[in-house]
């Protein structure tokens, strides 16, 4: 009887024995994964660019994937506003927005149940004023200027070619013709039918017999015809 209780004394001692160990194991590698964790999730590389007027950016990176929020706020005492990432990254990047202009923010990073910030102190940042922003360039530039060039030169052609064409178009003025007293028949052949005004002596428009029988009296002279008409 006695020999059964010093094994069961035993058997109980050694399985104490045992749970300590693995509990012990257990929370050894429990803040072992904790404090590499802890390690590997602090910012590195923290970059502030893109500040506007009411935003900026924020950008940094981690050794192991991690989703982190940056709390800032007006005072570095008072970090009220959050601003969450949306997954799990090693290169990281939160837009801050609806900041007021030409003011000073003060941010720390947030990643489980860390805190981070700039050597104790929190990162910081100043939003631009009115007077940093670009002036718009004036709309006056972009006016056309070559339409108006082109208009004058097309108008000075146009009175130009009228006063040149308008002279050589009209006919000067012509000399009087002098009606033929010769009257020979053999002219008033070569030019019957035709408008000659030198042998139409009647003027009206054409060369007939009737032009050399008028050149004849005019003459007061009958010429034999050396040939029939």
């Amino acid at each position: 009887m006695a020999l059964k209780e010093k094994q069961i004394r035993v058997a109980t001692i050694t399985l104490g024995v045992v749970g300590i160990v693995l509990v012990g194991v257990i929370l050894f590698n429990l803040l072992k994964d904790k404090f590499v964790s802890a390690s590997n999730i602090a910012p590195k590389d923290v970059a502030i660019s893109k500040i506007t007027q009411t935003s900026a950016k924020v950008t940094w990176t981690t050794d192991s994937e991690s989703q982190s929020v940056i709390e800032y706020g007006t005072s570095p005492t008072s970090l009220t506003f959050f601003a969450p990432e949306s997954t799990k990254t090693k290169n990281h990047e939160v837009e801050l927005n609806l900041l007021t202009p030409e003011t000073t923010y003060y941010f720390q990073i947030s990643t489980a149940d860390k805190k981070f910030s700039n050597g104790g102190v929190p990162w910081t940042l100043t939003t631009l004023g009115e007077s940093s922003l670009s002036p718009t360039p004036p709309q006056t530039t972009i006016s056309p200027s070559p339409d108006t060039s082109v208009t004058p030169t097309l108008a000075n052609s146009t009175p130009t070619n009228s006063i040149t064409s308008t002279p050589s178009s009209t006919p000067s003025p012509s000399e009087p013709v002098v009606k033929d007293t010769v009257c020979n028949i053999e002219d008033y052949k070569t030019n019957f039918n035709t408008n000659n005004a030198k042998y139409d002596q009647n003027d009206d428009g054409i060369v007939r017999s009737n032009d050399w029988s008028i050149c004849a009296a005019n003459k007061k002279t009958t010429p034999t015809p050396t040939n029939n008409p």
